[in-house]
């Protein structure tokens, strides 16, 4: 199993949630964080949270605000780590949003806007580092955070049932590409969801997941150096029924 000592990840959708829980993960084992999100200031205070640089890290955790959906970000992004000499070693594509809507009665807008984060977003993290990864002969990783939705759609979940299933099929770039099917994980972005009731009956764990399942599940896919091209699901047994 490798290390992640003294490797560079950057965590998009790291201010909170799954990204946060991994950018955790990842800072305890020796790794220097890049978050990456949209809200500066709640950016702000998970930089602040993350576990002490390791001393045998060449880099301090830091944070980068902008839109993942935006190339112009992304490109910002890799040329601030071409002016440090910074690798990426890591790349985890964790932001995404939803909207629980009807098919029928989702906003075209609100729809597109899913499509971009999740989808689109994703994709322009994976190409423009993956380019840099190649340049610099990197034997980089890229997890990308799916959903169980992905392969098993719900009502109401059309658009992101869509977006997150087109991450499964990023193209290879000659590093290991992985992706995590989460099921239901108790977050604030599923709050509404416990609250409706009965969703964790029909989970044979009887649980949603916690945030630091997922996290656990990405550590190991970012340091076993045979694992590339796996889809993990994560689901207390959810897809099974």
């Amino acid at each position: 199993m490798g290390s992640l000592l003294n490797k560079h990840a950057v965590i998009t959708g790291g201010s909170r949630g799954i990204g946060l829980a991994i950018a955790h993960r990842f800072a305890s084992e020796g790794a220097s964080i890049t978050l990456v999100g949209r809200d500066q200031a709640r950016l702000q205070s998970a930089l602040k949270s993350l576990p002490p640089r390791s001393p045998e890290a060449d880099w301090d955790h830091n944070f980068q605000s902008f839109d993942v959906s935006e190339m112009q970000g992304w490109s910002e992004l890799v040329n601030k780590m071409k002016q440090s000499k910074q690798n990426i070693d890591i790349l985890v594509n964790a932001a995404g949003i939803t909207q629980d809507s009807l098919l029928f009665r989702g906003d075209h807008v609100e729809n597109q806007r899913i499509i971009n984060t999740n989808l689109m977003g994703t994709m322009f993290g994976c190409q423009v580092t993956s380019q840099r990864m190649i340049k610099k002969k990197t034997k980089g990783c890229i997890i990308n955070i799916s959903s169980l939705l992905a392969v098993k759609g719900g009502r109401g979940a059309s658009a992101y049932a869509a977006s997150k299933a087109g991450i499964v099929e990023v193209g290879q770039f000659g590093i290991r590409v992985n992706v995590l099917l989460p099921g239901y994980i108790q977050t604030d972005m599923t709050e509404y969801m416990n609250q409706k009731g009965g969703l964790s009956a029909q989970i044979p764990l009887g649980r949603f997941g916690t945030a630091e399942e997922v996290a656990d599940a990405a550590a190991f896919l970012a340091k076993n150096p045979y694992a590339h091209n796996a889809v993990l699901n994560l689901d207390g047994g959810l897809s099974a029924t």
